[in-house]
């Protein structure tokens, strides 16, 4: 998933990746080239699928979602017209009158694939303001090193513009040689702007990481941590992020998170510290705790259940409310996790995962 943009009023819109598919070479000659069709700028209109809340502990899910009052599921949206935003706004509104909240945040995440788009609200009760302990923000103004952020800003923008006119997918990942890939350089306006970032990278690393520590530029910061990915080794770019999972602002903490799993991804040894990733699923948005359960999947597909006690004693509350939502990007990693570490795939009943997690903890206790 990748943080597209943002809606006022700390509405966030998201838009879920998949993988595209690979297609296999034909092996008869070509045909003679049909003109190219002009390229389709993608729909604007989804089907709303629903509302799910996560994170409070103290306020009943059905009374949270009566207040919420969003669409009907099966509601056709044009988010082009700004109209759904309205109704985020005024319910956002209801929702923290009614109840005093620490945190009340609104995420819309689009599926483009399947023209569907869900709402996740997000809530840290008053009290647990614990799940929000971040760094303080940095207050520096950090020189650009060969202006490699200003290069890959200008390569983010032409993607969005690409993305926008129908030349490039919305949506999927591309090919690159960074540990983590974004949108790739396939298409023409992107091919030569890549050896920039290979060779400049490893270059200038640390005063990569000194822009990330110390710069108050929260879209620069967001920006370096993409770059850190064409670091020279794995281990020295987890070394680099690590620091800012407790960055104070989300993207960061999203891409520092995206990161730490792909560095894990594929690796005979565990590289990335457990304990941080553990951590980071307590943190109160979703962007925080899917990238926070992929890396989580990527360190028991890597050591299997060796951890398993530390891992429920630590956050298997989190795992286990997860897996039960119907928001993919929530389910899918927590399931993946807890599919490894109890043996068997309980599927997608909460209740079954949650007698299982009070089981075994029960168990380990009595030992």
């Amino acid at each position: 998933m990748k943080l597209k943009w943002m809606i006022p009023g700390c509405l966030c819109l998201l838009a879920a990746c998949a993988a595209p598919a690979r297609q296999a070479a034909l092996q008869t000659p070509a045909a003679p080239s049909a003109p190219e069709a002009a390229p389709v700028p993608p729909s604007t209109v989804y089907t709303f699928e629903g509302v799910e809340v996560f994170g409070s502990r103290k306020v009943p899910k059905e009374k949270l979602l009566e207040v919420i009052g969003l669409p009907a599921p099966n509601t056709r949206i044009d988010v082009s017209k700004g109209d759904f935003v309205t109704l985020l706004q005024e319910s956002k509104k209801r929702l923290t009158e009614t109840w005093p909240f620490a945190l009340c945040n609104y995420s819309v995440v689009q599926y483009p694939p399947t023209g569907t788009m869900r709402v996740t609200v997000d809530l840290v009760d008053e009290g647990d303001e614990w799940r929000m302990r971040f760094s303080p923000a940095p207050q520096g103004n950090v020189p650009d090193p060969e202006g490699l952020i200003a290069a890959w800003q200008d390569y983010s923008k032409t993607v969005f513009e690409l993305q926008r006119k129908g030349e490039i997918p919305n949506h999927g990942v591309g090919t690159c040689r960074a540990i983590v890939c974004h949108w790739g350089f396939s298409h023409p306006a992107l091919a030569s702007r890549e050896q920039k970032f290979i060779e400049g990278v490893p270059r200038n690393f640390d005063a990569l990481v000194r822009v990330l520590r110390e710069d108050s530029d929260e879209a620069r910061r967001m920006g370096v941590v993409m770059l850190l990915a064409y670091g020279p080794s794995r281990e020295q770019v987890v070394e680099a992020v690590i620091p800012s999972v407790r960055d104070p602002y989300t993207g960061v903490r999203n891409e520092v998170l995206r990161t730490l799993g792909a560095a894990q991804e594929g690796q005979p040894r565990v590289i990335i510290p457990l304990e941080r990733v553990l951590e980071a699923l307590w943190f109160p948005r979703s962007t925080d705790r899917n990238k926070a359960g992929w890396a989580l999947v990527r360190i028991v597909e890597t050591e299997g259940a060796a951890r398993r006690q530390q891992i429920l004693d630590t956050s298997g509350e989190m795992l286990v409310q997860m897996a039960g939502m119907q928001q993919r990007i929530d389910h899918e990693p927590a399931r993946k996790v807890l599919t490894i570490l109890a043996g068997r795939d309980l599927g997608a009943d909460e209740q079954a995962w949650r007698a299982w997690f009070e089981q075994t903890r029960t168990r380990s206790a009595a030992r």
